[in-house]
This record gives C-alpha cells, sequence and structure tokens, in this order.
C-alpha cells in the first residue's frame, strides 16, 4: 500500500500515532484545562454533575395543563426543584403530570424482559438467581437483587405477533404452578406446569412432578410464576428508560448536584439510574379498569334478523359486567369506550367463557379511533391476551363477530380489561 518496506510501514504508524495526541491535545485540551480551573475551586463532582444537569433540559407537565420548561436540579420526597429562567422553582407532586427531557435517545435493549409483581418490566442483559433472590442487570446500569417472590415473568425472547397473545394470555390468568414456556417449531408456545427452581446463565431449574430439569434457556419462551393476577396498581410514578424499561416505583430521588435516580421498586427493593438514561416520568401513574367505565355506546347485532326490537336484544346480548373486573360480551357484541388524556395502553385478555359449551368459531377485534388494531381467532378455550399501546386514540372498541359457523357457543369473557397510564 505504501510502497515501501516493513520500517516505512512502522515509521508511517509511529507519525499517525503522534498526529493523534496532537489533534486530540487541540480538541480538548482547552476543555481539560477549563474543567481544571472550576474544579479546582467547587470540586470535579460537582462540575461533572452540572454538566450532565445543563445538557439535560426538561419538559414538566402538570394536572392543570401548564407546561414548564427548565433544568432539573433535584427530587425530593413530595416536589421537584427546577431552575427557569435562572430562578429555581418547586413543584409539588400533587399538581404533576410528566417530567421528560426536551430531547430523547433511545436504544434498542436486551431481549431478556423480566416483569415484576409489582408491573415493573425491565430489559435485561443477564439474569441469576440464589438462596431465592434474582440478580437483574439492566443494559448500562448497576445490578440489583430483588426477591423471587416478587418475580412475575421472565420472558426470553422479544415479542412477537406471532406468540404475543399466547404468552400474554397466560400473563394474565392466575397461576396455581409455575410455568415454563417451551419454544418449539414454528413459534409454537408449549406450557409445561411445575415449580422453577433457579436460573442460572444458560439454564432454568425446573422440577416436572417430581424429576429435576435443567432447561436450556435457548429453548425456552420464558417461564411465568405461580401467583394471582392481581391487576391493582400499588405504584404511583411510572419512570421510562431508552432501553424501553418500565419502572413502576413507590418513589423516585434526586439529590441535587447528583446524575443518578434512586428509584424505590419495592418491599426493600432500591435500584440507581442515572439521568441521562431517563426518557419520561409519570406521577399518578394508575389504572382503571373499563367494567367500571360507562360505556359511550354498547350494541348487539345478530347473525340472523328476526322481527324482535333492536332495543330488547341489546338488552339481553350487549356486552355487560361480569363479576367485579371482566365483560361478558356474546357473537354480534360491539362496546365502545372514550379515552381520557394520559393513558398509554389497554391490556387484558379475552377467553371463551367457561359457560360455553360449544366451540364455534368466533373472532375479536379491537380498533382505536376506527382502525383495527388487534384480531383473535377464538376456536378452543386457550386464552389471548393484549397489551395494545394507545398513542393518541380517543376511542377503543372491543367487537365479538360470529363467524360461518353460526354463533352457537360464541360468548367470550374479556378479562380483566384496563387502560393504564
Amino acid at each position: 500500500m505504501f510502497g515501501g518496506g516493513p520500517s516505512e510501514v512502522v515509521g508511517f504508524r509511529a507519525q499517525m500515532v503522534e498526529r493523534s495526541k496532537e489533534l486530540e491535545k487541540a480538541y480538548f485540551g482547552g476543555f481539560e484545562l477549563h474543567i481544571f480551573t472550576i474544579g479546582a475551586l467547587v470540586g470535579w463532582k460537582s462540575v461533572l454533575s452540572m454538566l450532565l444537569l445543563s445538557a439535560l433540559p426538561v419538559v414538566i407537565k402538570t394536572n392543570e395543563g401548564e407546561q414548564i420548561k427548565g433544568t432539573l436540579l433535584a427530587i425530593s420526597d413530595s416536589a421537584l426543584k427546577v431552575e427557569v429562567s435562572g430562578q429555581e422553582r418547586n413543584v409539588s407532586f400533587e399538581s404533576l403530570l410528566s417530567l421528560e427531557p426536551e430531547e430523547v435517545v433511545t436504544k434498542r435493549g436486551p431481549q431478556y424482559s423480566v416483569e415484576l409483581q409489582g408491573g415493573s418490566r425491565i430489559a435485561a442483559e443477564a439474569i441469576f438467581s440464589e438462596d431465592e433472590v434474582l440478580e437483574v442487570r439492566p443494559s448500562e446500569q448497576d445490578a440489583f437483587r430483588v426477591p423471587m417472590k416478587q418475580v412475575r415473568s421472565i420472558r426470553f425472547r422479544r415479542g412477537d405477533p406471532e406468540t404475543d397473545a399466547k404468552w400474554l394470555g397466560w400473563l394474565e390468568q392466575d397461576q396455581r404452578k409455575d410455568l415454563l414456556i417451551i419454544r418449539r417449531d414454528g413459534a409454537t408456545l408449549d406450557p409445561q406446569q411445575g415449580l422453577i427452581t433457579g436460573v442460572k446463565k444458560e439454564t432454568i431449574g425446573f422440577d416436572l412432578e417430581g424429576t429435576p430439569v435443567d432447561a436450556p434457556i435457548e429453548r425456552l419462551e420464558g417461564v411465568i410464576f405461580a401467583s394471582s393476577s392481581d391487576v391493582a396498581n400499588r405504584s404511583n410514578i411510572l419512570v421510562n428508560d431508552r432501553f424501553g424499561s418500565q419502572w413502576r416505583v413507590q418513589q423516585v430521588s434526586l439529590e441535587s448536584s447528583s446524575e443518578t435516580l434512586e428509584l424505590t421498586i419495592g418491599e426493600s427493593v432500591t435500584h440507581r439510574m442515572p439521568l441521562q438514561q431517563v426518557t419520561s416520568i409519570r406521577w399518578s401513574a394508575g389504572m382503571i379498569l373499563l367494567a367500571d367505565v360507562d360505556a359511550a355506546e354498547s350494541n348487539y347485532s345478530p347473525g340472523i334478523q328476526s322481527r324482535v326490537k333492536s332495543s330488547l336484544l341489546d338488552a339481553f346480548f350487549a356486552a355487560d359486567r361480569e363479576g367485579e373486573n371482566d365483560l361478558r360480551m356474546h357473537g354480534g357484541a360491539s362496546v365502545e369506550y372514550r379515552v381520557d388524556e394520559g393513558f398509554t395502553k389497554l391490556v387484558g385478555s379475552v377467553e371463551r367463557h367457561p359457560e360455553a359449551r360449544e366451540l364455534g368459531t368466533m373472532k375479536v377485534m379491537i380498533s382505536l379511533d376506527g382502525d383495527e388494531i388487534w384480531t383473535q381467532q377464538i376456536t378452543g378455550r386457550q386464552s389471548k391476551g393484549f397489551e395494545i399501546p394507545l398513542g393518541d386514540a380517543r376511542r377503543l372498541v372491543i367487537r365479538v363477530d360470529s363467524e360461518k359457523d353460526g354463533d352457537v357457543g360464541d360468548t367470550v369473557r374479556v378479562a380483566r380489561p384496563r387502560l393504564v397510564k
């Protein structure tokens, strides 16, 4: 390449190294001297913190509709401290809706997803259990430890349309035993009931009816731990990071001149997150059950026309509340709800109603602002789950259609449908 011998190549490389040092000094020398001079006056850590914070302008929204632009200084037990136009201002949690950086940088997170009983869902690079405690290592963050009894599920693969409905369906159900979900050819998921005994780097310890098994993680979709699918939200703060993790926390704090958030996730579980990784913080992060909301519209269209008045058919066959959390819907029923601002997703599952003895084919559809977003065909009794981002949608419709085999047995239970902030 250089037209010379080895000595000339070595000489060329030496020149490039010296040139690199000169460029580095030219570009960064003044900056380093500036930092050293200020650091001698107020301390290196304080200067670094001020630089990080000054590079992270934030937008704060309140419940009253006010929008505040400034620099985040601290987060206490009850308020934010923010600098606005050179003046410090305290904003109480009671009036807060959200905080977001003016510029958000997201990254593709790792494929492991750990969901906790409190609702947190963490993108993890590595997991390991010991003495009934799970160690979780999120991307570019310190590892933290959580009791296994606080873990709801671990998914080893990224979600996809072929498997999401089944996975979310199992996750929405009460589980009396642990589930080991095997991923077979053709995106087929095969659940096995038993007891999870441990989590290692490459295997899951599993007791299958008294027989210990080390199941290879590469052959699994994930594990779901025995628990009640309680939808109660015990956290009123939601922190999102740039890797896609959602941290539902009881408390978040930031000391003055610090670049690290302190998160209280659950009982005796805390975590530290670099401030630069935060994409949003939402206060009053809660949910409402559709069963508790008055529908904007609800009707029933029979597959076979008759002379029976539509009002009478609606009274008998339109969507109706069942129990405290669920909806009961027959084939031909449609129900519409208004979506208030602040809610980010619709979560729940659908299954053939336990009282339906016939197993006719039917289809369940969910639309947002007139666009069909989610469709599942129900043929057996397996639950199908959904977790649908709402975006800016203000209207959602759930509809059940009977297929060509008639409407015999076409009754579904929409289990715990809820809007989540």
